[in-house]
């Protein structure tokens, strides 16, 4: 019947705790894990059984069993809470000595209790010693572990910075020089089947016109403006695949496809006039920034510098025509 009694027993308290853990109840304590509730009242039907049992002998298992319990401590109590439950699994086992000289005298040997107990303490306290070294060792490491994740992010911030600052204009924050230059030999370099209803890749040079006399008549913090302005409207107003950027001072590449040799003349003059409709300020409201533009279209097998070149003579052409206009050079 004893034996019968701790079964039940220790079922009750374990399905107790699974209880609290199932329902979340568990979460409101201060050890969610409840770990020294259950290593000491899981002792308590072993308490019962040892109380019972004649033979000092036959309450030695039961010890054990209290011991492996206790090792489950290690991994989530320290040094103080792990020698407070080691405490109250010996007290445990002291109050069923105690109980058994009252009631039953017959039933216990001191002299062996004595022993047990003693052995029984030893272990528990070799068990806490090496339980808190343990535990140590677990928040070195998750200490460890937390410097590396913190210096992880602080890499990843630092490459990621280091990235922008490589490939981004500090001003314009539209893509720099080189970024574009990577962009236009990408772009010639991919398969021309890949481009949609035959379309051509149109590469084009924007220059502000008059630039150098803004900056010298109203500041560079007012020619710094101008550049900004111009760089969100022409983000405006391009295509979501077409590409942007910062090409040197006041000049600025465009790289996108058209269909016909019109198509990419009306792209490029809608982002000429989207320009020239800005209103910049520390201008005064009568000034109107403009731009030139030279448009050329990307020919098979031609390297990137002859591209950029002719691309830079309808530039030029553009500011012998008048400046605020757009010169195509070539057709398709």
């Amino acid at each position: 019947m004893p034996l019968v009694h701790y079964l039940v027993g220790i079922t009750v308290v374990c399905g107790t705790f699974v209880l609290l853990i199932l329902t979340n109840v568990n979460l409101h304590f201060r050890d969610p894990s409840m770990t020294a509730a259950q290593v000491i009242l899981t002792m308590w039907p072993a308490g019962y059984v040892m109380f019972h049992v004649s033979e000092p002998q036959a309450r030695v298992p039961f010890l054990l069993m209290g011991a492996v319990g206790v090792l489950f401590g290690m991994f989530a109590l320290d040094f103080r809470r792990m020698l407070l439950v080691c405490g109250g699994v010996l007290v445990s086992y002291v109050t069923v000595v105690v109980a058994l000289v009252i009631w039953a005298p017959a039933r216990v040997d001191l002299r062996i209790e004595v022993v047990s107990a003693f052995a029984f303490a030893v272990v528990l306290l070799l068990i806490a010693y090496i339980g808190s070294y343990m535990a140590a060792l677990r928040r070195t490491v998750q200490d460890r572990n937390t410097r590396l994740q913190e210096v992880n992010i602080h890499l990843e911030q630092a490459l990621e910075e280091l990235h922008d600052l490589a490939t981004r204009d500090h001003l314009t924050r539209l893509p720099n020089r080189r970024s574009a230059l990577e962009r236009l030999t990408k772009e010639t370099t991919s398969n021309k089947t890949a481009l949609p209803n035959d379309s051509v890749i149109c590469v084009g040079l924007m220059d502000i016109d008059h630039f150098k006399r803004v900056n010298d008549t109203y500041g560079h913090h007012v020619g710094d403006r101008v550049l900004c302005a111009v760089a969100n409207a022409l983000q405006e107003t391009v295509r979501q695949d077409d590409f942007v950027g910062r090409y040197g001072g006041e000049e600025f590449l465009l790289i996108f496809t058209a269909p016909t040799t019109a198509a990419a003349h009306r792209a490029a003059e809608r982002v000429r006039q989207a320009v020239s409709m800005l209103q910049i300020e520390g201008l005064p409201p009568e000034y109107r920034v403009t731009a030139s533009l030279g448009l050329t279209f990307y020919q098979t097998g031609e390297t990137l510098e002859a591209n950029l070149e002719r691309t830079d003579t309808a530039l030029y052409e553009a500011k012998q025509q008048g400046r605020n206009c757009t010169v195509v050079s070539g057709s398709f």
